[in-house]
């Protein structure tokens, strides 16, 4: 799980195990460890470079601060995988009901472990023994937080509580490419554009691997499309496509619409009906969900109601979609 290799679902069962397994609770010892290294880096810092904390069999050590910040920083990556699990789950009850149904029918609810995590933290924070008035211990008094209100029912709520734990994410791993794409996500549905598309920017410059630069490239340029720049958005998917990405993820291939729709709303009928074609080729088992797109596309049928003969090869090209879409 902490290494992201489980999807979603599996992330959740990890989770629910962990609550009676003796050796996934020695993980969670870990994290209370990290509280007091907090703690002890603090005094570390304040003092005289080091610090004298208890040792395995019992004994004294004596622990620098390079140390102690080696042990934090090993520490916090993986605290940051956990609240992107988090952040990526309730981002995905602000955008989909569906989504929203099926983690309601886990053998733990949602909102029993969102109880959980909050018991946890403020465990932790008990442990280390900081106030929350102190500077000691203060991005563990800053996740309790995360866990300080009642569990959220709204969509809209939701997307607010998955913004604040992927920011979390990232604050401690800001290498952390998925969580910054779905934090520009939820940005992009709670329609702050700017902020969307600065998360997106940020993922271009910071990775070159092809499937997390793909899905930045999909969403910036959505984010254009929705803008009213087609052109913008053109030349991002071109880039995608010429990334070869869509080879290892398929669902990329979708990449085909968002093209035909910035050519058309250019009026560029030809390019339009170019990857129109290789979307209805060599996708056939999306035809239906695409024709569905096209109706949520009112920018593109008014540029399309412009041209008839364009219209009219569209639609004997692509009787799925135009004008009869229940052809699919």
């Amino acid at each position: 799980m902490l290494d992201g290799e489980l999807d979603a679902a599996s992330v959740r069962r990890v989770m629910v195990h962990s609550d009676a397994c003796p050796s996934c609770r020695g993980f969670l010892k870990g994290i209370r460890i990290q509280a007091r290294s907090h703690r002890d880096l603090h005094a570390a810092m304040a003092g005289q470079g080091f610090v004298d904390v208890p040792g395995a069999d019992g004994a004294t050590i004596r622990v620098g601060a390079d140390e102690l910040r080696r042990q934090l920083t090993a520490n916090g990556v993986q605290l940051a995988r956990i609240f992107y699990e988090l952040g990526r789950g309730f981002v995905l009850m602000g955008i989909s009901p569906n989504y929203s149904r099926v983690v309601q029918r886990e053998p733990v609810p949602i909102p029993d472990m969102f109880q959980r995590g909050r018991n946890l933290l403020d465990e932790v924070a008990r442990l280390a023994g900081a106030p929350s008035s102190s500077d000691e211990g203060t991005e563990w008094v800053r996740a309790r937080e995360l866990f300080g209100e009642e569990w959220r029912r709204s969509p809209a709520q939701n997307l607010e509580k998955g913004v604040e734990l992927l920011r979390e994410t990232l604050h401690l791993d800001p290498e952390h490419h998925e969580a910054r794409i779905y934090l520009g996500h939820a940005l992009h549905m709670a329609g702050d554009l700017p902020r969307a598309a600065g998360e997106f920017r940020s993922v271009l410059e910071r990775t070159r691997e092809p499937s997390t630069r793909g899905f930045a490239l999909l969403n910036l340029g959505n984010i254009h499309l929705e803008e009213g720049q087609p052109d913008q958005a053109e030349q991002l998917f071109l880039e995608l496509v010429a990334s070869g990405a869509i080879q290892d993820t398929p669902q990329f291939g979708l990449i085909y619409f968002n093209l035909a729709l910035a050519y058309g709303m250019q009026e560029r009928f030809e390019e339009c009906h170019r990857w129109l074609e290789r979307l209805y080729v060599e996708m056939p088992h999306k035809r239906r969900m695409i024709a569905e797109e096209f109706r949520c596309r009112e920018d593109f049928v008014d540029a399309l109601s412009r041209h008839p003969s364009v219209y009219a090869s569209l639609a004997h090209s692509f009787p799925c979609w135009f004008p009869d879409k229940e052809a699919c």
